[in-house]
């Protein structure tokens, strides 16, 4: 055996010997694309971060959300990746922070990523023994419309829309807007939209290439531009199951790869060809504006959106547009 060989050897038996120390640790991660796919690719060192905190992590890829969040519940793993819309119920302060309007630019979602890193909020990021550590926004979900003609609030009347995963907020949007509700799942959605079935899809950017949404856009449809709310992506897990730093050292982690987050985002909206961009005009702007505060505190009345995270989004836009009307009258 070569002293090159010798060393290497010596090198594999530490890593092995030190990472059977380490306290074993599983996620289950749901990405669509699977193990080679966008969210297993972003996280990719988090397994050589969790060596640093004492932990052997394991990522184990999902393409079925519900599956995945099905399994957590069973205890099959110790944390989970899910949207907001499957987190939210585990712990409803960190499934409000996508709340529609509720993040209203680029800078005001860095304010709440940073935010959710004080140690004084990360006390409201608990649900009994559920904690939410990590909240990775994939982008500004916008409405994808299968013809170019549905561009104001009252062409949506009548037309037929996703409600992802029963999504209370855009019900309660298909509902304020006359839209027929279309149930559908992150398994079905796609298949809906592009086969004609679904008018109306809001969806972020990264939905464009990942679930093949062209084919629904084809030659008539379109993207209004108008920014919905910024879509999450939310880390839960058992809080007894790890050390008690873990929740703030994994927030902080994201919060430093919020450059990485930017252009993973950036670089799929400029994928999407201009011409299915639809500008939106002044008046539609405002109608949606008056929804999404509508619908805000509607899902606030009915327990679904928790108080103090409408409140945090609140001083936050304010803090960067003082003059904006909802500034009078907090949420």
């Amino acid at each position: 055996m070569t002293i090159r060989q010798l060393v290497l050897s010596f090198v594999l038996l530490t890593v092995s010997a030190s990472t059977f120390a380490l306290d074993k640790k599983t996620f289950c991660m749901y990405d669509p694309v699977g193990k080679s796919g966008p969210a297993m690719t972003f996280f990719a060192d988090l397994k050589a971060k969790g060596i640093s905190w004492g932990l052997d992590i394991e990522l184990m890829p999902y393409t079925d959300e519900k599956v995945a969040a099905n399994d957590f519940k069973a205890g099959v793993c110790d944390g989970t990746f899910l949207t907001s819309i499957l987190s939210g119920p585990f712990v409803p302060f960190g499934g409000t922070l996508d709340a529609i309007g509720g993040i209203a630019t680029e800078a005001q979602l860095g304010v709440v990523l940073k935010a959710i890193t004080n140690p004084k909020v990360g006390k409201l990021l608990t649900n009994g023994n559920y904690e939410m550590v990590g909240t990775l926004p994939v982008g500004s979900v916008y409405l994808f419309v299968n013809d170019r003609n549905i561009d104001t609030v009252e062409e949506f009347s009548g037309k037929k829309i996703s409600i992802l995963n029963e999504d209370p907020q855009s019900l309660k949007m298909a509902n304020m807007v006359g839209a027929s509700p279309v149930g559908t799942s992150l398994t079905t959605f796609s298949g809906q939209f592009n086969n004609g079935n679904i008018d109306i899809l809001p969806m972020v950017a990264l939905g464009y290439n990942v679930f093949e949404l062209y084919h629904g856009l084809g030659d008539k449809g379109g993207i209004l531009d108008e920014k919905l709310l910024y879509g999450m992506m939310q880390m839960i897990t058992y809080q007894d199951h790890f050390p008690a730093d873990f929740g703030q050292n994994m927030r902080e982690y994201i919060l430093s790869r919020l450059p990485d987050i930017h252009k993973l985002v950036k670089d799929a909206e400029d994928e999407i060809p201009a011409k299915y961009w639809i500008k939106t005009d002044a008046n539609t702007k405002a109608e949606l504006l008056k929804f999404k505060r509508e619908i805000r505190l509607a899902l606030k009345a009915e327990g679904v959106h928790h108080p103090k995270a409408l409140k945090m989004l609140w001083k936050i836009r304010c803090s960067t547009d003082p003059s904006n009307a909802e500034c009078g009258t907090p949420e």
